[in-house]
């Protein structure tokens, strides 16, 4: 996976495949490599979601003072 990869450009790139597939516009030889692809993205995607949603959490979650 590319170390600047962002969530936007996963999913765009997501999208772009699963459209493909969809259109039936992939050859049979590059089915395997780009839905490999899409696994890899949508893994990513839900890394990222999963860690924005842990963050935006920790933020809203009232802290609790220690004495």
């Amino acid at each position: 996976m590319q170390d600047n990869l962002t969530y936007e450009n996963a999913l765009s790139e997501l999208e772009q495949i699963v459209s493909a597939v969809e259109r039936g516009e992939l050859p049979i030889s590059e089915l395997t490599v780009k839905l490999k692809r899409a696994q890899e993205l949508l893994a990513f995607c839900q890394t990222q979601l999963t860690q924005v949603e842990t963050d935006i959490n920790a933020l809203l979650t009232p802290k609790t003072e220690v004495r």
